[in-house]
């Protein structure tokens, strides 16, 4: 008789368990994601700590998350993360009552962009597995990883003549003739720069600082079609990340050395409307910053054409601006509006990618 009552025990004990988890499971059970930082360069590693919750009486025991995360981001192994397909991650925890388990995962940053984890899918099920319990908890962890950027020679500067690349030269290659004082060194200097004598006076390695010959803005503007009979998504997408690489490149020249620069191009943002992109010149840090958040979140899929963008600017535009174009082509609309640009007084020129 007693094997009855204790079968009946069990069978109850287990009923009221499934409908614990039905009802209550996941009340109280929360996630919370964040990056250790903001902003990222490509190829740097970070840490996403993750903190997993449940503020009840009631203990979890078994607890599944998942979620989707773009494979740009490179997660290192962990004993209780599974990743299928790259993307797509799996762990299972038990959670006692009143406990939270943190998780400090080191990502690599292995591809440019802007990653907003918005949300994880959260399953409890009960200890027989025939019942379970799931919602979708919101998360909002954020990181921009800036495009790499190029060293001068993976540059593809013109070099025909001093004249067809006037603009390219004037900012990316200082004019040596125009001496403005000094700055400190940075990695990205030629040796032939260094004062050695104010390397003396103070100590730590100090360049020559040069103004550019002319006192213009720089707008940057680039094209994300590589064909003039393009539709809306290119083929050719690493032509145009290239094209991105560059801007980044040219933008922190820019910022260091001064330099108003802005940024323009034919595709849009994630997460925003499908808009053309336009920043105006300026200098500063947070000008930098904004470009090259701009370039991270950058959608590699035309918004309008390049054509359309350049009339804009026509529009717009009130002369006195150095205009460099990074395109993959130039048709004969294209040559008709750098004329019209160069007739407002500013110099345009072209960077192949």
């Amino acid at each position: 008789m007693w094997v009855y009552r204790l079968i009946f025990a069990a069978i109850v004990i287990l009923l009221l368990e499934s409908i614990a988890v039905m009802k209550y499971g996941l009340s109280k059970v929360s996630i919370e994601r964040e990056f250790n930082t903001l902003h990222a360069n490509f190829g740097q590693s970070l840490h996403l700590i993750e903190t997993i919750s449940n503020r009840k009486l009631l203990p979890v025991p078994w607890l599944k998350v998942e979620s989707r995360i773009d494979s740009g981001l490179k997660f290192g192994l962990q004993e209780d993360l599974n990743i299928l397909q790259d993307e797509f991650h799996v762990s299972v925890f038990s959670l006692l009552p009143y406990t939270r388990i943190i998780r400090t995962h080191t990502v690599k940053c292995t591809k440019r962009g802007y990653y907003h984890l918005k949300s994880a899918a959260l399953t409890a099920r009960s200890i027989t597995g025939n019942v379970s319990a799931m919602k979708d908890a919101v998360t909002d962890a954020k990181l921009y990883v800036f495009p790499r950027t190029l060293t001068l020679s993976e540059l593809n500067l013109p070099s025909h003549s001093w004249q067809g690349d006037r603009v390219v030269r004037r900012w990316i290659l200082e004019d040596p003739f125009i001496h403005a004082g000094i700055r400190e060194y940075t990695t990205s200097d030629p040796m032939k720069n260094i004062n050695w004598k104010a390397t003396a006076r103070f100590g730590t390695l100090q360049v020559n600082k040069f103004d550019p010959t002319a006192s213009h803005r720089l707008m940057i503007l680039l094209n994300v079609d590589t064909r003039p009979d393009q539709w809306t998504l290119t083929d050719e997408p690493e032509r145009v990340e290239y094209g991105i690489s560059v801007a980044a490149t040219i933008a922190e020249f820019a910022h260091r050395n001064v330099i108003e620069a802005g940024f323009g191009t034919n595709g849009y943002l994630k997460e925003a409307e499908k808009e053309p992109v336009r920043i105006e010149p300026a200098s500063g840090k947070n000008q930098m910053v904004r470009i090259l958040e701009c370039l991270a979140r950058l959608v590699v899929e035309r918004s309008i054409t390049f054509n359309t963008l350049l009339e804009r600017e026509l529009d717009n535009n009130p002369g006195n601006t150095d205009y460099l174009f990074i395109t993959a082509f130039v048709d004969d609309e294209m040559e008709e509006r750098i004329k019209r640009l160069r007739a407002k007084g500013n110099a345009v020129e072209i960077l192949k990618i």
